[in-house]
């Protein structure tokens, strides 16, 4: 659905970062880079189908430059748009061996200008803690009390992943839920969960989510936010049925008109890189 050629930067990967729906018009905030860790530009496209999208700005909206405490990189994971109509990017910051923690960016409208607020929102827990090892690709749901944002956290630098919650009234302060709410527990997980996508639909919370393995993608319900239901205990999404071959990294996940709508890295670690490819499902 996106190549990096549209963006018009000569990079070798991209992400979908953050899709953003507004009245209709579909906003990505995808992420480019070559090294990784390493330097990556967020560019900004547009949709009002979500198969077909063009670019919105010729320059990258945001970068590291921006982000005071980051050392090496940013990755733009989430989108949302708060109550009194602001923009809000959520990234983590993406690290060679210090713990990444959770950033933010607003603005006045999908064109910017983007804001970089001075300090993480969220960061890793204490000594000891599930989520000691640092906090990353987090993924935001609109609630009706506020915001949730759910966050893979690890016990160790590139130690074992969980799903984590916190929660927001107003987008900007976020309080950690205790403990993980998902853990890795299916056989096909290998005891190790990542890069949660989770979205509002008529029949409650979804989420999509990867396990060990990250060319495998799970999915689960929940009704409150806290206790999730995996919906069958094998994946829904396998290497196998891959329109190409490659590996698959990070996402993004919409729901829209009764259908899940799936952006997926997809591609090889060399000069072929990845592209962004879109899988879907009805909601049932």
């Amino acid at each position: 659905m996106v190549t990096r050629e549209l963006t018009g930067i000569d990079e070798r990967y991209i992400n979908p970062g953050a899709v953003i729906d507004d009245d209709g018009t579909l906003h990505m905030f995808a992420n480019l880079f070559t090294n990784w860790p390493g330097r990556v530009s967020v560019v900004h496209l547009r949709s009002t189908d979500g198969v077909e999208w063009a670019l919105a700005e010729a320059d990258p909206v945001l970068t590291r430059d921006d982000v005071p405490f980051a050392r090496t990189g940013i990755d733009v994971s989430t989108g949302f748009i708060d109550a009194i109509g602001q923009w809000v990017l959520i990234f983590e910051t993406v690290e060679n061996s210090v713990p990444w923690v959770l950033g933010r960016a607003t603005a006045p409208g999908p064109d910017g200008p983007w804001t970089v607020d001075p300090a993480p929102i969220l960061e890793a827990g204490s000594a000891g803690e599930w989520d000691a090892g640092g906090l990353s690709w987090p993924s935001v749901a609109a609630t009706n009390g506020g915001f949730a944002m759910y966050y893979t956290g690890l016990d160790r630098p590139r130690g074992t992943g969980a799903i984590g919650l916190a929660t927001s009234t107003d987008g900007a302060v976020w309080t950690k839920h205790e403990g993980p709410v998902l853990t890795g527990e299916a056989t096909w997980e290998l005891r190790r969960l990542d890069r949660p996508r989770v979205a509002m639909t008529p029949r409650g919370l979804v989420m999509v989510y990867a396990g060990g393995q990250l060319t495998d993608r799970g999915i689960a319900w929940s009704d409150d936010g806290v206790t999730w239901r995996r919906d069958g205990e094998a994946p829904v999404i396998e290497q196998a049925g891959y329109p190409v071959v490659g590996q698959a990294w990070d996402a993004a996940l919409l729901s829209r008109d009764g259908r899940l709508l799936y952006y997926l890295e997809i591609g090889i670690t060399s000069e072929a890189g990845t592209q962004v490819y879109l899988a879907t499902a009805s909601i049932p």
